[in-house]
């Protein structure tokens, strides 16, 4: 996890007396912005006395609230007019301010406030988690946690930003099953399954208890929204609309045998999503990197060697992804290869995944089915 903390000094009093706390929807598309311009978090992390005093002083008048520096910072775009998202620590501590939201919290938990520079702080990764559990939905949440466990950052108005860039390659992320405006960016994670298990664990509420419940089904270290929906509705309980085939493990290196490298030509390969107690591999194929001819020869000996160490593999594309028979046939198929009888008992079942795939779509920016 790339969470680096900066060294600079501890706020002195006197910047503590008009603290800026961003939350919400703000705290959002800064923490993206952060991760797109610098690939990881670099605000300071505070100790649990600062945060206390920061929170304490969170009573900002107009005058506090600089808004070029907000721009600068991704807190708001400059271009559009939207209300700034703010935390206080009581009711009291309100003001009347146009284009504002206040959001009311007094009993967070150690490690829910970042600095972002002296006198502006964000609610950190963990803690927003929370928030939007509160604020919008448990499944909403989740779909944001995957997004920060991942090595993705969405961009909030893709129109207005340049597609993704490879610093590897060089190459633009051209996805077909992407829309033209909904850009995300190669960056290290923010957030691990563990990390946010610990914190919800020490948070009050049955948002954060609701949300505690999905931690086991959050994924690492994937690479786009399609895989984060796919790895979300093949994880997730059937009473959610999930499938409920986990766990996977993801970027998961296989070692060949004798017997697979020989037929394959390689000494091992990495699964998108390996489901161990089935020996079955999900991956989802787009257009980046598996329409060119090398990357099909690639994936094809990956999969010969897969087949030889009695792995099976299945590839979906968004097509099938968005066809909700086809994805229960493919878990039924996992299922089998388990040794396990697929009962999935819940009404009306197919409006629950429907429901599901059209949530997580919008979470990522993507228009529904």
């Amino acid at each position: 996890m790339a969470r680096f903390v900066n060294e600079a000094k501890a706020p002195t009093q006197e910047q503590l007396k008009a603290s800026v706390i961003l939350t919400g929807a703000s705290a959002l598309r800064m923490m993206r912005a952060e991760r797109r311009q610098m690939g990881y978090i670099s605000w300071r992390d505070l100790n649990p006395e600062e945060e206390h005093r920061v929170l304490h002083m969170s009573s900002p008048s107009a005058e506090d609230i600089y808004l070029p520096d907000l721009v600068r910072i991704g807190a708001v775009s400059g271009e559009a007019k939207e209300d700034l998202c703010l935390l206080v620590e009581s009711a009291a501590q309100r003001r009347r301010m146009p284009g504002v939201g206040w959001s009311v919290c007094s009993g967070l938990p150690a490690g829910s406030i970042l600095e972002v520079e002296p006198g502006v702080y964000s609610l950190s990764p963990e803690a927003l988690c929370v928030a939007i559990a509160r604020e919008v939905g448990c499944i909403q949440a989740f779909a944001l946690a995957q997004e920060l466990c991942s090595k993705i950052s969405l961009s909030d108005r893709g129109k207005y930003l340049p597609p993704y860039t490879s610093p590897v390659t060089n190459k633009l992320a051209k996805d077909k099953d992407q829309p033209a405006d909904v850009g995300y960016f190669e960056v290290e994670p923010v957030l691990m399954p563990d990390r946010l298990k610990k914190y919800l664990s020490g948070c009050k509420g049955s948002a954060a208890k609701r949300l505690l419940r999905l931690c086991p089904y959050l994924s690492e270290n994937l690479r786009s929204p399609m895989e984060c929906i796919m790895l979300a509705l093949f994880s997730l309980p059937f009473s959610y609309g999930g499938f409920a085939c986990g766990p996977f493990k993801t970027d998961y290196k296989i070692e060949f045998d004798d017997r697979a490298q020989a037929i394959s030509g390689m000494p091992h390969a990495v699964c998108d999503a390996y489901q161990e107690a089935a020996r079955f591999d999900l991956e989802y194929n787009g257009e980046l990197g598996h329409s060119s001819r090398g990357g099909r020869i690639h994936d094809e000996k990956r999969n010969t060697g897969f087949i030889a160490m009695g792995i099976e593999v299945a590839t979906v594309n968004n097509e099938m992804l968005c066809d909700m028979e086809a994805m229960e046939a493919l878990a039924w198929r996992i299922y089998q290869r388990m040794r396990k009888r697929y009962r999935n008992r819940v009404d009306a079942r197919r409006k629950k995944q429907e429901a599901l795939l059209n949530t997580l779509r919008a979470c990522f920016g993507l228009k529904p089915v």
